[in-house]
């Protein structure tokens, strides 16, 4: 009910107005009344009442001037109807100077009071919204900051809002997963299930990315809906019906503490791969731990071999190996993004090496920006795979028809196996060539021969080992291959230009 205060220097005129006109039936209930302008300037200081009805000439202080003083002290000033048996001009001009909503002569008509009543009452209807809607944007705005570490917030003490009021605030995320969604109807679909429970005072929603949706909920929104945190979680998910994660920070027990359920929200999305459930909270994963590492390098080079071979049943059933074990190890979220790009970029750069085009492959947008986007597990499953066994294709057509495919390979073969007895002979008959034109082939794509090359590469691992490990010198030869340690010092020599000995001995001299 709206609040309305009576002034009048006469008791049988207020106590006529107060019950003659129908207050309720406009939403009005009568909170005081006073027979001068001062003493009613106290009470609706006190009473806040969103509409005043006054008579102009009282004692003390009369009705204009009680006007004047509200609208300069109140921090929200009351509509005003003035009331008064004068009819004068300069007192109706001053009125309507002062923001008055009507001007009404005595005696009263009724028919006259009940359409002004409607039409303030309408009034008062729009602007309490439009406030509502105002300071709810301010709280949002100044939450989002507050989220963010924004120093210069203090949600408790500078910003008045039911919201601020409670006892208990949680802060929950929403990951919509897949591509192609249009986010502002989701965003929209999932704000509509919360207007459609109580206490819509009582929680505050915001995009928190680009497919992200952030809410606050506090004690009050849940009790007036009588359900505990989980039960609202999962009503939530089921009325919106949508594919998303939703991610439940601590509940803390002031507003001010709201960054650390933000936190244990955040904290809730790195478990994203590891739980078989769309909804995670904090106190599920309480007691467990996640780990930003990195796959072997075996799975990494195993893939690629499926893909060289072209080969989309071993890709499959080498997908879900690495899949499986990053399960296994506990990967974070994070970790899986990592692991993900770091198997793209060897397999575009194959491509690139090959001379190939990598916007031949159908996903390559989506997958190069799949990290922007929110996955479910199977949705990133199906697009990578997708992915891959395109990228092999392309890579069996440049090896079909370009020779150099062939010649790339015989390099990675070298990078893999210096280790071994390497001829040119025994690479060719592998890769099916004549030796002498692959020979011949090989010095004309890298601008060096065969025999130098491979020499070449044992020295760098060599020079490595020597770097990195305190294996004797007969133990790194045979590490790169050489059969004979005084060849292998003879070579070393001859390449780098000093003894294996010696130039371990500079490192060792350089260091200390």
């Amino acid at each position: 009910m709206h609040k309305v205060y009576l002034v009048d220097d006469d008791v049988f005129v207020r106590k006529g107005i107060k019950t003659l006109i129908g207050w309720e039936s406009y939403g009005f209930t009568v909170c005081g009344e006073a027979g001068n302008g001062e003493d009613a300037l106290e009470e609706i200081k006190e009473l806040q009442p969103d509409l005043v009805l006054t008579d102009i000439r009282m004692p003390v202080l009369d009705g204009l001037d009680l006007i004047k003083h509200a609208k300069e002290t109140l921090f929200q000033s009351p509509y005003f109807i003035v009331i008064s048996g004068y009819n004068d001009f300069k007192y109706a001009q001053r009125a309507l100077r002062y923001g008055v909503k009507d001007f009404i002569l005595k005696p009263v008509d009724q028919d006259e009071i009940h359409q002004t009543l409607e039409k303030i009452a309408n009034a008062i209807e729009v602007e309490y919204e439009t406030k509502q809607i105002e300071d709810k944007m301010e709280t949002v705005s100044e939450l989002k900051k507050f989220l963010l570490c924004d120093k210069e917030c203090n949600l408790s003490n500078e910003w008045k809002h039911p919201f601020l009021e409670e006892t208990a605030y949680t802060f929950i995320k929403v990951e919509l997963n897949g591509l192609n969604i249009d986010y502002q109807e989701s965003f929209e679909q999932l704000e509509n299930v919360l207007l459609s429970m109580e206490a819509q005072n009582h929680f505050i929603c915001f995009e928190d990315n680009i497919n992200c949706f952030g809410l606050v909920i506090n004690n009050k929104f849940l009790s007036a809906n009588n359900q505990t945190l989980d039960q609202f979680l999962h009503e939530w998910y089921r009325r919106a019906d949508l594919d998303m994660h939703i991610y439940c920070g601590e509940t803390v027990q002031k507003v001010e503490d709201l960054t650390t359920s933000y936190k244990t929200a955040k904290k809730c999305v790195q478990f994203k791969y590891l739980v078989d459930k769309p909804i995670i909270t904090a106190a599920m994963i309480a007691e467990k731990d996640v780990f930003f590492i990195d796959l072997d390098q075996a799975y990494y080079d195993k893939m690629m071999e499926c893909v060289e071979e072209n080969n989309h049943e071993k890709i499959d059933k080498q997908l879900n190996k690495m899949l499986q074990a990053c399960k296994e190890m506990k990967f974070a979220k994070d970790a899986w993004r990592t692991m993900v790009n770091r198997l793209n970029h060897k397999i575009l750069k194959s491509i690139k090496e090959s001379d190939g085009n990598e916007q031949e492959i159908a996903n390559l947008k989506e997958m190069l920006e799949w990290d922007q986007y929110s996955l479910s597990l199977q949705q990133l499953q199906v697009l990578w795979g997708d992915f891959i066994k395109d990228a092999a294709n392309i890579l069996a057509k440049l090896n079909q028809n370009n020779v150099k495919g062939t010649i790339y390979q015989i390099k990675k073969y070298i990078h893999t196996h210096y280790d071994q007895p390497i001829t040119l002979k025994s690479i060719a008959n592998k890769f099916f060539m004549n030796p002498v034109y692959m020979g011949q082939l090989f010095k004309k794509t890298y601008g060096v021969y065969f025999k130098d090359y491979i020499l070449t590469v044992r020295m760098d691992e060599a020079k490595k080992l020597l770097r990195t490990t305190d294996l004797k010198v007969y133990e790194v030869a045979e590490n790169v291959g050489f059969n004979n340690p005084d060849y292998f010092v003879t070579q070393f020599e001859k390449i780098v230009g000093t003894t294996p000995s010696q130039y371990r001995k500079k490192l060792m001299d350089r260091i200390s």
